[in-house]
Parts: structure tokens; sequence; C-alpha cells
């Protein structure tokens, strides 16, 4: 049944990739000889600020899909069942709520690197922690989409690892180091367009050879895998059972709310789109999107059981992941058409440019605005350029040689992806989120928080590395793997799921080993949890009466428009504007002045010449306008992208 002689690379795919890469190339050469020929930062790091939503979205999507999804989430539904999939019930939840509650602070506040908005809410300390905990994530996270897929590839067909690597990780960093925000999105278009097609057309192929999708479905059916049909296996409030309805929404939503209203790849693609209607029409089309790609990937995993259902590709040693099924299968089923094979997969490696190119291009807007331009603010537009264009460079060499290290993270590209993104992502979303929405969270509670959640977290994550929970996998048999006459496979039974094999809780650990059984979706929801009650406690206990109040504009309208109750000691620490500051001072001479009977050398009593209601009753709608001197810090975002860049 293993297809060896069909599982190499021979020249007519080699070409096919090659040109495939090379067409990637060509945008960015494009984009660096029109236009304005990426000279200023706000064509490089902006694109202009005129994009349409359409490449815009598809840059999104393939950005966040990557790799860790096309290799991995085939490979998960294959052994792990489809469980998973109840998560494309929530994760477009995530993105709207990105889209709703936090992308339009960002973009009224006119910032480009969401580093910014941490150092208006809570100061320039944990604005630098957040930053270099946040690009050693993404750094990773680019490493990883680089490495598994040149890995997958190479041992299915025998192309050399360093000649995959460094054919992705170059290409990337061409285009994006000569073209700019333009040349990536739209590089990630074409990317996108490959990818979806590929997946269709093996899935389309597959099904008619397996002798229709039905066929396909009774065939995982008989083998357990159609789990996601059994609502007691995942309708279980343990957090160590892997995968339950309420670990993979909490998951969803959070990795997506993070993902498109946090990180520096969205805000930046917000920035870049012409109006506030392309922004909303964008993220809708990425919350349809993912729903859609993450089914088409859950079919492929379908497919590819069926067709290697008698042989397991994994237990006969002809690969030695889960990830690298995808692979094989494209060799076992085209191997025998020239270039077919080369096309294929191709958009494998499109999914680990999009990826990098994302994070290179991102990467460096943000080393640009919050670690250069501080020490050189008079520098001119052309020098922030080329030192944007360095700053690329050096993060795709950076990227490059973490490869070398990569092979050391072990498991499955689709866990380890989300594992990296739970580590400082729950901290991450979790610091978002209390600044906008708490004012309760001063600086120094947020720091303790920040830095708590994260430890936390990246302790029980990788702890999960070196003490691996027991995981359930499905049956597979190796019975056909010596056959290669039809009729003899035909005899054989397919692999049958036993009930009574489902005995996960007996394999739980004792101790505090128990914790390693924890499911890695409840890695970044734990995090956010723990950074949310820290930064609560400390900020009650360290609060200072003389705190610097909050800008209104870093906080979410929400509170501001009666829809939000908030307590009014939050109330009291938020700057909205002269009404707000009067009423403070006159609280304070109050107090003041309530400890004597008398007033003291001729002072009077300002509380009892002041309207009532202005000192005590607190209304927010009478807040809307606002000083220009109680709102300084803010009022300079909105000066012009470029200008700040």
């Amino acid at each position: 049944m293993a297809a060896e002689a069909a599982t190499l690379f021979t020249w007519p795919d080699y070409l096919v990739m090659g040109i495939m890469l090379l067409l990637s190339a060509g945008i960015g050469f494009y984009y660096a000889f029109t236009g304005g020929k990426q000279k200023t930062t706000r064509e490089y790091l902006m694109a202009d600020q005129n994009m349409h939503w359409f490449p815009v979205s598809c840059s999104l999507l393939a950005g966040f899909i990557s790799s860790s999804a096309l290799l991995g989430l085939p490979g998960e539904i294959y052994s792990f069942g489809t469980v998973f999939l109840l998560s494309y019930i929530f994760k477009p939840i995530g993105v709207v709520l990105a889209l709703v509650l936090f992308l339009p602070i960002f973009k009224r506040l006119k910032i480009i690197s969401v580093y910014e908005y941490i150092e208006m809410r809570y100061g320039k300390v944990l604005k630098y922690i957040m930053l270099v905990t946040g690009l050693i994530n993404w750094l990773l996270y680019a490493t990883l989409t680089i490495y598994g897929p040149a890995l997958s590839i190479s041992v299915v067909t025998g192309m050399n690892i360093w000649l995959a690597i460094l054919s992705v990780a170059l290409v990337g960093i061409l285009y994006t180091v000569i073209g700019g925000l333009k040349a990536v999105v739209w590089a990630d278009t074409l990317q996108l367009v490959v990818m979806v097609f590929g997946v269709i057309f093996i899935i389309t192929y597959g099904s008619i050879q397996g002798g229709g999708f039905q066929e396909i479905l009774e065939v995982n059916k008989l083998s357990g895998r159609m789990d996601i049909l059994e609502p007691s296996k995942y309708l279980d409030f343990d957090p160590r059972v892997r995968h339950t309805l309420w670990g993979l929404g909490v998951h969803g939503i959070i990795f997506l709310m993070t993902a498109y209203g946090y990180t520096p790849q969205s805000t930046q693609r917000a920035i870049a789109l012409k109006s506030n209607k392309d922004m909303i029409i964008a993220y809708s089309v990425c919350a349809i999107g993912t729903i859609m790609f993450g089914v088409l990937c859950s079919m492929l995993g379908l497919v590819i059981f069926a067709h290697n259902r008698y042989c397991d590709p994994v237990k006969n040693g002809d690969v030695f992941t889960k990830d690298q099924l995808y692979p094989l299968y494209v060799m076992q089923v085209f191997g025998h058409l020239p270039g077919l094979p080369g096309f294929v997969l191709s958009s494998v490696f499109c999914a680990s440019l999009s990826t990098v190119s994302s994070v290179l291009n991102s990467g460096a807007a943000i080393l640009l605005s919050d670690c250069v331009k501080p020490f050189r603010p008079h520098m001119s537009d052309r020098s922030a350029t080329m030192i944007s264009k360095i700053l690329s460079l050096l993060l795709g060499v950076v990227s490059v040689i973490l490869t070398v290290f990569a092979r050391y993270f072990g498991t499955s590209l689709l866990s380890m992806g989300l594992t990296f993104g739970g580590i400082f992502g729950g901290s991450m979303f979790a610091t978002f989120t209390m600044g906008i929405f708490m004012p309760v969270i001063n600086n120094r509670g947020a720091i303790i928080g920040y830095i708590v959640g994260s430890l936390y977290a990246a302790w029980l994550g990788f702890g999960r590395l070196v003490h691996k929970p027991y995981v359930y996998e499905y049956p597979v048999s190796t019975e056909g793997c010596n056959i290669t006459d039809a009729d003899a496979l035909s005899n054989l039974t397919s692999p049958v799921y036993d009930p009574s094999s489902w005995d996960i809780k007996s394999h739980y650990r004792s101790g505090v080993e128990a914790l390693y059984d924890i499911s890695y979706l409840w890695v970044g929801a734990g995090g956010s949890l723990v950074t949310l009650i820290v930064a609560f406690v400390f900020s009650l206990i360290l609060g200072k009466s003389d705190d610097k109040l909050i800008d209104r504009k870093l906080l979410s309208p929400l509170l501001f428009h009666g829809c939000c109750w908030i307590p009014n000691r939050w109330k009291r620490l938020i700057d909205m504007g002269s009404n707000l500051t009067q009423q403070r001072d006159t609280e304070k001479i109050d107090r003041t002045e309530s400890m004597s009977s008398e007033p003291k050398d001729g002072k009077i009593n300002l509380a009892l010449e002041t309207d009532e209601d202005s000192v005590h009753q607190y209304n927010i709608k009478s807040s809307e306008e606002t000083t220009s001197s109680t709102s300084h810090h803010v009022d300079d975002n909105e000066e012009s992208m470029s200008s700040r860049l």
C-alpha cells in the first residue's frame, strides 16, 4: 500500500514549485519599482493607507492560517477525530469581537504598533516587556512554520531540508524587504488562492477515488473518527480532557480575538485599509473564511485516512509524524504525474511564506516605531524607510538561524503552534482587555500580572512537552502495507473503533504531574485568568490616590454609552475632561474642609458654592466634551502616521 516508488520529486516538480516561489518574488519586484517605489514609511509599512478590503482579508487569512493548520489539521483529524472542528463554531466569534471591541480603538488612535497603546495605558516598562516577549513569540512561530513544512516535504519527496528552508526564507525575505506591505498583502492573496485550490483539488480527487465522500464518511465513522457526533466525549467539564466543547470554545475565541485584535499584523492591516467600511468587510470575510478553511482541512484529513485505512504510514515507517501525512498522500496519489505534486505541495510553501512575510513586515514596523524612533525622533522619512528594510532583513535572518533549534520542539505543528500562541498570547489578551475595559488596573498591577501570567503559561506549556500527557488515538491498521493486489485489499477489514477502549481518565496522573494533564487548550486561557487576577489584586494593593487619570480615548466607548455598569471608584480613575477634573479637585477640598468646622485663612468652602450635581453626581453623557490639556498624550496620536514614523 505504501508507494515508496512514487515518493520522490522529479525535475518538473522542482520547476513548478520554483515558478510559484518566483511569482511571489515577482510581486515584490513589481511594487519595488512602481508607485512610490517604497521610499516612504507610509507606503512601505502602511501601503499608503489605501488598500482594498479583498487583498487585506486574504492576507489576514493566509497569515493566520499558516502551515500549522494546512499540515497539522489534517493530521489532527486523522489521529484524534473531528471534535476539533467544533472550535470553528467559536473562532468567527473571536474575529467579530476583535472587530467590534478592539480594532476601532487602535484605528481611532492611529497607532501602527499595538505596543504604543500599552505605553499610553500602562507606561514604558510594560510596553518593552510585552514588545520583547511578543517578538520572541512571533519569531518562534515563524520559525515553526518554516521548519515544519520543510521537514515534512523533505522526508516525503527527498528534497534536501535546507534547500526547502532556504527557498522559503529567502523568497519571503526578498519580496518583504523590497516590496513592503503592498507586496506582502498581494503575495498573501496569491498564496491563499493556491492553498485553497490545492486543498479543494485534493479533496475532490480523493473523494472520487474513495468511492464518494459518503463512503469516506462511513469509513471514518466506523473507525470512531466522526466523534463530533458523540456529545458524551466532549461535553465534559474536566480540563484534562483534550478536547471539550468549553475548551475549544474559550480557546477559539481568545486565540482569534488576540490574533485579529491585538497582534501587530492585524492592526497594521487595519490601518492600511481605506475606510472603516472596508475594515468591517475585510474582517467579516475573515470570519467566514476561517470556518471554510477549517472545514476543508478537516475534510482533507478524512480523505487521507480513508486512503490509508489498511496501511497507516506512521506505523509502517513511511513517515514519522502525522504532519507529514498530507505531503505523503499527494505523492502516493499524484507521484506518477510529473509536476502535479510540485504544484499541489507548493501550497504548503505558500502557507509558510504568508506567515513569515507578515511577521517580518509588522516586526519591522514595531521596531522602528517603538525602538528606533524614540532615540532618533527627527530622522528623515527616507532614512526611516531604509531602516525598516534593514530590520525586515535582520528578522528574517534570525528566523532562519532559529530553524537550527526547531527540531527540538517536537510534537505536532498544530498543537505546538497553539501552545506557542497560548504562552504569551493569553497574558497579552488579558492585559489589553483589562486596559480597555477595566480602569481600575494600574501600571504596577499590570506589570506584575503580565509577568506572573506569562510565567505560569510558559511553565505549563513547556512542562507538557517534557511530561507528555496521554492522548487517545483512534485505531489504525498495517495489514495492507505489503499487499499490492486490489482484490486482496478489498478483502481486508477497515479499522473498527471499540468504545471500551475510550478510557482516557484511567491514564490521568496525580500530584504535580496532574497539572501537565491539563489540555493544551487551557494554557492560554489559564494565563489570561492568572494575569487578570494578579493584576487586579496588585492594582488594589499598590494603587495610589494621586495616580494619573486614564484618558477616556484609551477605554472602550461601551463604558460611556450606558450599556456597561462600572463602579463609581472606577469612574473616578478616568479623565473625562474638565468636569471630572473639577469634580475630583472639589471632592479633595471638600474632604479637607470637612475636618474643620470653620474655614481657615479666609478660604471659602468650595463644596458649598459648587453645583451639587457637578460634585456628587457622575453623568457620563455630560463628559463627552474634553479639553486638549487633559488628553494631550492621546491627541498627539492624531497626527499623520507617516510623520510619526
